[in-house]
């Protein structure tokens, strides 16, 4: 290995060897790198590469050593140039270079380089001691010089620590080649891929900046395979970051801004067309992952209930039918509640009357439906199917007062939107409590929430101990990953399912199962109704999984905060 010394008061005759170990780095949550080279100065009389010329002039100009170390690339990192027989003279080498003369990476991933206060303190202390990567690189007025690959942070902290030169790692072997038919795209890929392999490990890099370094090796003709052995991320997070990539810049912006991670970035990235949804998801995640978990299922929710709505609505509209808003739909009479010359009306027989009309209703039990109605029964002769009167003249149609028909509006809407609220809690609370029943042990105060509640509320214990045929066992049982307790009919031939399943269950398990069936009863007990009349075991429920770790969503709060203790009276003084 042969290298150059210029020092000033260095002569033909001296022949050293010096071995020098870089310490340890940990730098605003960098990983600690140990590099060793050594470097022999010998008296060669070689000349300065062709490729650096700019390196040695600096350095001799300053008065400081110019150092140069071959290296070998032990992971094979490098373009395939490097193993053809013109790749002998394209090793890497160490070269200390002025960090204000090292030209910026055009695609550089990281968007900012951060508060670099702390980093330059620590450079000016003890220097860089992570080498930089750089390549060859010819400016626009065809002066050589270097171009960074990694290490701009460290780069421009050197600039504000006034350090200089900067030891650097050249890559010749990921130099762009002009001559390329496509441009050198290949070495481009190459380049954002070390930025990504460099950067994913260290503190700082944000989901945005991730995904537009793995966008861009996409963009560039890297397979997504490729993509991921490279950065040494798996296939999923390289698809999520994709999704990420194609964020408008505005809510890109707010997504970094926010510090959300790549998963809730890769999840906001799917109601990017929905403005306001994506605003209250990024809201929701600076609260904490709790209140980004109801606020993601209020999402989902929201946009399969809208597709849903819009799928039926489209079909009653291709179908000719009067299709209302719901607003107007639900200031209409149902027809459901009507009859004509002594038969209730069906939609059939009513599809002649020009009162027909139909509106999608979103805040029923079982999603959108399709709600038949009458724009003016009245005046088409309808009466009302339980009284069997006649309806007054206009009554269909007779306007309320602006206060009591936004009074009736504004309760409507609080409704919908506590059901809704509450429909998003119970599928997010759900899944929290499907996690919480696969631990090998239970909470510390699993096992006496599970004897008190017995004792407290047997009745929903029993229900859900029954057997009976329960819409709400079963989804419950289904959302928790549970075994609910079996029909008699289906288990006549065969033993019923205990607390345990018939598994052997380990003793350290056992307060998890009886927690389990704990949790079936309660939860098959709330709907998305039960924000109106909670009851006191709804509330102990909810107190006891949130001093496990659960974050309530606030119509769960509401239900908590109905659960008051009501004061005992003062005792009677006399």
């Amino acid at each position: 290995m042969t290298v150059t010394s210029t020092p000033a008061d260095s002569t033909a005759t001296e022949s050293t060897a010096t071995e020098s170990t870089a310490t340890p780095q940990s730098i605003e949550g960098e990983p600690a790198m140990t590099t060793t080279t050594t470097v022999a100065a010998l008296n060669t009389g070689r000349e300065t590469t062709p490729d650096e010329p700019s390196a040695t002039e600096n350095a001799q100009g300053a008065g400081i050593e110019q150092r140069e170390t071959e290296h070998v690339d032990p992971a094979g990192t490098g373009n395939a140039r490097a193993d053809t027989a013109e790749g002998n003279g394209r090793a890497h080498r160490l070269v200390w270079l002025d960090p204000q003369e090292l030209a910026v990476h055009p695609r550089n991933i990281r968007d900012d380089l951060g508060d670099l206060s702390g980093l330059a303190d620590s450079i000016a202390a003890q220097g860089v001691l992570e080498a930089l990567t750089v390549i060859p690189h010819i400016t626009a007025d065809g002066t050589p010089g270097h171009q960074l690959v990694a290490g701009h942070r460290r780069a421009a902290a050197a600039i504000l620590a006034e350090v200089t030169p900067v030891p650097c790692v050249l890559r010749p072997d990921l130099a762009l080649d002009g001559n390329a038919a496509d441009g050198d795209r290949t070495a481009q890929a190459s380049h954002v891929g070390a930025m990504l392999a460099e950067n994913l490990h260290r503190r700082g890099l944000s989901a945005v900046e991730e995904a537009r370094g793995v966008q861009a090796m996409l963009d560039l003709g890297v397979p997504l395979t490729r993509v991921a052995k490279s950065t040494s991320l798996d296939r999923k997070r390289v698809a999520k970051a994709a999704g990420v990539a194609q964020l408008d810049g505005d809510t890109a912006a707010a997504v970094a801004g926010a510090g959300l991670t790549l998963d809730q970035a890769a999840a906001v990235a799917v109601y990017a067309d929905d403005p306001d949804t994506t605003a209250a998801l990024i809201a929701a995640a600076g609260e904490g992952p709790g209140r980004f978990a109801h606020a993601l299922t209020r999402a989902k929710q929201a946009k399969q209930e809208a597709e849903h709505a819009a799928a039926l609505l489209a079909e009653l509209t291709a179908a000719g039918r009067t299709a209302l808003d719901e607003d107007t739909g639900r200031a209409a009479t149902r027809l459901a509640d009507l009859e004509h010359d002594g038969q209730p009306l069906t939609a059939d027989g009513h599809a002649g009357c020009p009162g027909a009309a139909v509106y999608v209703n979103t805040s029923g039990w079982q999603g959108p439906q399709a709600v038949e109605v009458c724009t003016d029964p009245a005046g088409n002769g309808h009466r009302d199917r339980w009284t069997a009167t006649a309806l007054p003249g206009n009554a269909g149609s007779e306007p309320a007062g602006d206060a009591e028909r936004e009074a009736a509006a504004a309760e409507r809407r609080t409704t919908i939107e506590n059901n809704k609220a509450m429909a998003a809690a119970n599928e997010t609370r759900r899944e929290w409590v499907k996690g919480l029943l696969q631990r090998k042990t239970a909470p510390k105060a699993a096992l006496r929430f599970a004897v008190e509640t017995m004792a407290a509320d047997p009745r929903a214990l029993s229900r859900w101990l029954s057997g009976q045929p329960n819409r709400a066992h079963d989804s419950a049982a289904a959302d928790l990953g549970i075994d609910a307790p079996g029909q008699w009919w289906a288990t006549r031939d065969k033993p019923s399912l205990t607390l345990t399943s018939g598994e052997q269950v380990p003793d350290a398990r056992l307060p998890v199962a009886l927690l389990a069936h704990i949790a079936g009863a309660i939860e098959s007990g709330l709907h998305r109704q039960s924000w109106r009349n909670p009851g006191a075991s709804d509330a102990r429920w909810l107190r006891f999984l949130e001093s496990c770790g659960y974050t309530l969503a606030d119509i769960e709060r509401q239900i908590i905060d109905a659960d008051q203790p009501t004061a005992d009276p003062a005792p009677n003084a006399t």
